[in-house]
């Protein structure tokens, strides 16, 4: 079984950046990607585990806070090395996060439900950074919706 405490440990362990509350791409934002991503993944039908292993993996290999370009491969690998370990998924469940947590900066909106309602989660998060999310780059319908987006972006800022 994924011990997911651990998880979490690592991913603060391999964490460059700010980890406190005020950090923008730190464990506060995690909380709030996977809190996102519960409540998706109500309407998506998302594996909510994987969408819980992503909150916590996809920024935790960020070198910094602005532009950082091949973050999401940096933490995709990250995970590959848990694998075995203390991350146990099966080889499809596994390919879904690695897909999710690798290709989350590049903007796509077509995927697998899983991997969309990860995106999402993460997008919904941007009021921390003075952005109102646009439905034009979200994913799944529920996400799109303006109560959606007024209730994520309440809690981001």
């Amino acid at each position: 079984m994924t011990d997911l405490a651990e998880i979490l440990r690592r991913a603060k362990e391999r964490f460059l950046l700010n980890m406190s509350l005020q950090g923008i791409h730190g464990i506060s934002h995690w909380q709030r990607v996977r809190e996102n991503g519960m409540r998706i993944a109500e309407h998506s039908g998302a594996d909510t585990h994987i969408v819980e292993l992503f909150a916590f993996l996809h920024d935790c290999c960020r070198e910094n806070d602005g532009s950082d370009p091949g973050h999401g491969a940096r933490a995709a690998e990250f995970a590959e090395t848990l694998r075995g370990e203390v991350l146990h998924l099966n080889d499809d469940d596994f390919a879904l996060l690695f897909e999710a947590v690798r290709d989350h900066e590049l903007g796509t909106t077509l995927a697998d439900a899983t991997i969309m309602t990860c995106w999402d989660a993460d997008r919904l998060d941007l009021g921390r950074v003075g952005k109102r999310p646009n439905p034009r780059y979200l994913c799944t319908d529920y996400a799109k919706t303006p109560d959606a987006i007024e209730w994520a972006y309440r809690r981001s800022v």
